[in-house]
Order: C-alpha cells, then sequence, then structure tokens
C-alpha cells in the first residue's frame, strides 16, 4: 500500500471521527465554543482535500477561541507537515503534548515527524514514550523497529517485531521484516523458518521466495536451492527485478563449468533491463553492465557487445575494473582487427586513456598498470617520458605512487621479457646436462663395483643429477604457463589448504589460527595455482618454527585496493633485515637444505593475477607474507537487496500513517 493511500485512510477515518463526536475525549479540554466546533470541523475537511493553507489559517482561528484544545495542536501539527513547515509542525506537536502529556497518539505522531525529519534518535524517543503510555501499542512498536534497523541496532529491532508478533501473531508485514532482521544478524535458521511461516500465509509471496533464495547462498552455499527459488519469485513476478539480478549472477558463476548458463545469464541481464526501460526502480544498473561486459568478454566475437556494455555501465556509475576490462578490449580489438589506413599508434589511444582513467579513479588498482606498462614497453616507449610528466601536472597528489607503480610495472615487464629469452637458452642447456646425466648413468654401470672410478662417477652424477633439479625449478619460475582462469572462492581454497597441511603441523608443535571475513569477494584466478602458492607459504612458515610456534592466517577485503588481502603470520625465527629483499629470488635461500625457488613461485603466482606480494619480519619475533589479489567485476558477492515493508493495517481501527495525523 503506497504511502499517500495510508494518508488518505487516516484523514478519513479523522474526519468521520470528527464529524460523529466533535468533543475531544475524556482526557482533554472540551470545545465550549460553537465557532471553534464548526471551524475545526472545517479545517478538517480542508486537510481531507488537500488545501493545507487554508486548514492552518482555520486551525489557527479555532486556537484563539480554545488555545488548551490539545487535538488542534496536534492537527495544526499536520498541516503545518503536509504544507512543508517542519518546523511550524514540530512545534505545534509539542504543545499537543505538553498540555495532555498522557496522549500517546501524540507522541506517537511527533515520532513519525521526527522519522522524516530526519531526527531518528529523537524520533526513536518520541515512539518509546508512546510505548511506555500504551505497552501494546503496535504501531509505534513497529515504526520504532524500523528505525532501529536503518540505525543497524538490529538486537533491538528484533525484540519489536517479536513483540509485535506475541501481539497480533497474523502481522505479516512485521514477520517479513523480523525475518530481515535475522538475515542482517546472520540467523540463518532462524530467517529461513520465518519466511517458510510467510509462505504458510501467502505461499505467492515472490519477496519471500527472493529472501529465501539469499538465505540458502549466504547460509549453506546451495545455489540450487538458491536458484530454485529465485526462480519462483520471477515466475510469481515477472518484474521481479532482484531476482533477475539474483539469477543472473547465479548462472554468471556456473556458465565456465556448465556453458549453457551463459546464455541464460546474459537473457536474465538484458530481460532485467528491459523490464527496468518502464520501471525505472533499479539502482544497480552499472553492476548488470559491468557484469554483462564481461560475460560477453568470454568471447572474442562478442568483443564489440563487451565494449558496447561497459561503456553503457560507466554511464551510470565510474568503476576503474570497467575501465580497465574496456582497455584491454580495446588494445586486444584493434591490433587483431586493424583498421585499414589507421596507424598502430592512434588504434591504441583509447586502450591508454581507458588505463589512465582506471588508475585516476583508484591509484592503487593494479591491473591498469601492467596493462599500460606492457604498452609502453612493446610499441609506445618513446611516450614514457611524455606521460610520466602528465602524470606529474595532472596529478600532483597522487604523482609519487602512480609513478612508482607504473615504474615497477615496467620493471616487472621487462623481467617478464628477459626471463622468457633467458628460459630459451637455460632449456637448451638443461637438455645438455640431462644427456650428459644419462651417459654417465651409462658409465657408472659400466664400471666395476666399489672401485674408485665408479665412486667418483657416482659423485658426479649426484651433483649433475641436483644442478639438473635446480634448473628444472629455475625454468619452472621463468616460463609463462597458461593459466586457467574462473572465479575463485579465496577462503574456500586456503581452508582446503590448511585442512591437508595443517594436522600435520600439529604434531610439530605448530597451532594455527584462521580468521577469515565472511564476506569476502571471490575473485578471478587459477584455483590450482593459487592452492599451491598458499601450500608454499605456509610449508615455509612451518620449517621457520622448527621449535614449534603460532600460524594465522588472515583474510579480509581491502576496498580501497579492489583486493582481497590474505596475511600469513608466523612466530618464527624471522629474517634478517639485510636478506628480506633477497628471499624472494630464485634459487635464494636461508636454510640449508631449502632450494630457494618456494616463494619465487608464489611470487609468480600471485604476479599472474596481477596481485602483489609484501614481506615484513623481525627477527626473533616472526614474519608476515601479505598478499593483494584484486577482485574483478563479476566476482563481485551476491547481496540480495534487503527491504524493510512499511505498514499495513488489515483493519481501520488499525489504521495509522507514514505521515502525520
Amino acid at each position: 500500500m503506497s504511502e499517500e493511500k495510508l494518508d488518505t485512510d487516516f484523514l478519513e477515518q479523522e474526519l468521520r471521527d470528527a464529524a460523529q463526536e466533535v468533543e475531544v475525549a475524556a482526557d482533554t479540554v472540551l470545545l465550549h465554543s460553537h465557532e471553534a466546533k464548526d471551524q475545526y470541523i472545517l479545517g478538517n475537511w480542508y486537510v481531507q482535500v488537500g488545501m493545507y493553507e487554508r486548514a492552518i489559517s482555520v486551525y489557527k482561528q479555532v486556537i484563539e477561541l480554545e488555545p488548551n484544545f490539545a487535538r488542534v495542536h496536534h492537527n495544526l501539527g499536520f498541516a503545518y507537515y503536509k504544507a512543508g513547515d517542519f518546523d511550524e509542525a514540530k512545534h505545534e506537536l509539542q504543545i499537543a503534548i505538553n498540555l495532555n502529556p498522557q496522549n500517546a497518539y501524540f507522541h506517537y505522531t511527533l515520532g513519525l515527524l521526527l522519522h522524516d525529519y530526519p531526527e531518528f534518535d529523537a524520533a526513536i524517543d518520541s515512539f518509546s514514550q508512546a510505548i511506555s503510555l500504551n505497552p501494546e501499542y503496535i504501531e509505534a512498536l513497529y515504526e520504532r523497529g524500523i528505525l532501529y534497523d536503518k540505525l543497524k541496532r538490529f538486537e533491538e529491532a528484533q525484540k519489536d517485531f517479536e513483540t509485535i508478533l506475541q501481539l497480533r501473531p497474523t502481522f505479516q508485514d512485521a514477520r517479513h521484516n523480523i525475518g530481515i532482521i535475522y538475515i542482517k544478524l546472520k540467523q540463518w535458521d532462524k530467517a529461513e523458518e520465518t519466511f517458510l511461516q510467510c509462505l504458510e500465509f501467502d505461499p505467492n509471496d515472490a519477496d519471500v521466495f527472493y529472501h529465501l533464495g539469499g538465505i540458502y547462498l549466504a547460509a549453506s552455499g546451495d545455489i540450487q536451492r538458491a536458484i530454485d527459488s529465485f526462480e519462483n519469485a520471477v515466475y510469481l513476478s515477472p518484474a521481479h527485478l532482484d531476482s533477475h539480478y539474483g539469477l543472473a549472477q547465479l548462472y554468471t558463476k556456473l556458465r565456465r563449468a556448465q556453458p549453457d548458463y551463459r546464455r541464460k545469464a546474459i537473457d536474465q541481464f538484458l530481460e532485467l533491463i528491459r523490464i527496468n526501460e518502464n520501471l525505472q526502480t533499479f539502482e544497480r544498473l552499472d553492476e548488470v553492465f559491468f557484469i554483462l561486459g564481461s560475460i560477453y568478454d568470454d568471447e572474442p566475437d562478442d568483443a564489440d557487445l563487451a565494449i558496447q556494455a561497459y561503456r553503457t555501465g560507466l554511464e551510470y556509475a565510474q568503476s576503474p575494473e570497467a575501465h580497465n576490462n574496456l582497455g584491454v578490449l580495446y588494445s586486444l580489438k584493434d591490433m587483431s582487427t586493424p583498421t585499414p589506413g589507421a596507424s598502430l599508434g592512434l588504434r591504441l589511444e583509447n586502450a591508454i586513456e581507458e588505463f589512465r582513467q582506471a588508475i585516476r579513479l583508484n591509484p592503487d588498482y593494479e591491473h591498469p598498470y601492467h596493462n599500460l606498462a606492457k604498452i609502453y614497453f612493446y610499441e609506445r616507449d618513446e611516450e614514457i617520458r611524455k606521460d610520466f610528466q602528465s602524470w606529474i601536472e595532472t596529478k600532483p597528489n597522487n604523482a609519487a605512487k602512480i609513478l612508482l607503480n607504473l615504474s615497477l610495472a615496467l620493471v616487472d615487464v621487462a623481467r617478464s621479457e628477459a626471463y622468457q629469452s633467458l628460459y630459451s637458452r637455460l632449456h637448451k642447456i638443461k637438455n645438455l646436462i640431462g644427456v650428459t646425466g644419462s651417459k654417465l648413468r651409462r658409465a657408472v654401470r659400466n664400471c666395476q663395483d666399489n672401485s674408485e672410478l665408479s665412486k667418483l662417477l657416482t659423485e658426479v652424477l649426484t651433483e649433475q643429477e641436483n644442478y639438473y633439479n635446480e634448473m628444472v625449478s629455475l625454468l619452472r619460475i621463468l616460463k609463462q604457463e597458461d593459466f586457467v582462469f574462473d572465479v575463485v572462492d579465496i577462503n574456500q581454497t586456503l581452508s582446503s589448504v590448511i585442512d591437508h597441511i595443517c594436522p600435520k603441523l600439529s604434531s610439530c608443535g605448530i597451532e594455527y589460527q584462521r580468521i577469515f571475513s565472511e564476506d569476502l569477494p571471490q575473485v578471478k584466478g587459477d584455483y590450482s595455482q593459487l592452492k599451491e602458492a598458499f601450500n608454499n607459504i605456509i610449508l615455509n612458515a612451518a620449517e621457520a618454527m622448527e621449535n614449534g610456534g603460532l600460524l594465522q592466517i588472515k583474510t579480509e577485503y581491502d576496498d580501497m585496493g579492489s583486493a582481497v588481502k590474505l596475511t600469513f603470520t608466523d612466530t618464527g625465527h624471522g629474517i634478517p633485515k639485510e636478506e628480506l629483499y633477497n628471499v624472494l629470488k630464485p634459487g635464494y635461500s636461508l636454510k640449508e637444505k631449502g632450494s630457494g625457488f618456494g616463494l619465487s613461485i608464489v611470487q609468480r603466482i600471485v604476479r599472474e593475477h596481477q596481485g602483489k606480494i609484501d614481506l615484513t619480519s623481525v627477527e626473533g619475533v616472526g614474519t608476515t607474507v601479505t598478499i593483494h589479489l584484486p577482485v574483478d567485476l563479476e566476482a563481485v558477492p551476491i547481496q540480495t537487496n534487503l527491504q524493510m515493508r512499511p505498514i499495513f493495517y488489515e483493519a481501520p481501527d488499525d489504521l495509522i500513517m507514514d505521515e502525520l495525523a
């Protein structure tokens, strides 16, 4: 029911009351003047037809005749409110309360005004006063519960709505709202039970199915039950945009494992866009177009559609991730399908500008630096100095950070190029060492047992095999493998590694503690490679705690950097300050038997994910490894839209307004 409808119902009831009984209630001063009575009824009629200025004038005349008539002060306050004069409305309502402080209804009405003022704490005080005068004042409990929810005082909101349901078990909007509160408190069992009870009263409530879908996702990750619930909501209400959005997000996440879902995701997003053209009620259209662009981006043939989707999304909201993805599309498309007669430099301008815009929006976002650095290194090296100067002039406050990140990205690109050149040469050397090893093994077999030559050749062969294994490890660091990227749940990936390794470490006196953020976004990454990286970090930490200790593993969302942050903190012997810079270098180890490649592999994997890794250590205290992995557009967590329902009344005696009466 709309607010306008609620107001009309109340006023009609008010006017019926006034027509039937011009005397005020027993606890107010009686109207003695017939003129005052007539003017009072006339003022109520003016309010009914929306002539608020005239109502104000008439009510003032009544007050001149009967200044202690509390109810006319109350209604004058309402007329002021409808006329947009909140201060005068508040003043008149306060007079009404001063004249009759025991009238719970006056306190309630002031609470409604203060709610819209907005003065939420003062409104709560007014509703609380009304409830103290009438503990079964359902309307005041309801409005106070909504305010508690707005102020994130969920436990207090829970108590109010539970009280309402004790007083009136059939009040379905209150049941719906307490279900929302249970969700916000993460009391999943209570939330599910509450919404299932809602379905017993109304099995066709699309909102209820929508919220159940969100509960199944958050409580147990049951994607199929969530899909079924969202589909039920869409079936019951084809214009239920939030359910279309939830379905589209789930289909998006499933599309790589089940390719048919790609088309389903696209269809849901397009249907949402089509319906919203008429309704104009969906507030997250930027996310819709950004994720749609990410889906189109799966197929090279859909590059134009992806570009169009990203550009449309950017009309609604700026996004560094969208600008970066758009830049990648421009660069790949322009280089693969060059425009006749256009130079490569001109074709890359759009891509470069998108990467620059992503950096302007978020100087801590890693992806655009690497993408821009690749263009600088391979295509536009003559522009580096000019571009660096431009950053200094246009972004003086962030210039130092931006230039440092760009320089590091350029070094990273150059290192990768050098590694690839070195890889080709070392691969040949590795093959030669392998051939030499084969000949040595043949020579050892042909020698007499226990002869001096046999012993000497065996020693040489052992050393040769060690060199060969080191060469294999080094080549693995240098080789650019093809990563298989998908949406990855970092908490789940870490848990898989921890559950496999840490019980074994417990027998060595090493305790572990996991502190995982519950609302952690997913990342786009290679699941198996990330598992290997986490495995290497944990094993490295364990080796530093040979006498036992504590390993703390923590995940959280870095909003400023649009990244998932992971920290691994051990209480081992620590790393000397002068050695800290070297530990990530391939082949460098502080351990006698260490290969020196564990953390190098971690660094390579993190870089392939466009992330960054940092080490801090205090000798004798311990070491912390920190990893930042950027969040992709489509990896945004699925969050249901939790809207409280406005009050609704089943009988005229129950009517109150969202606005003043």
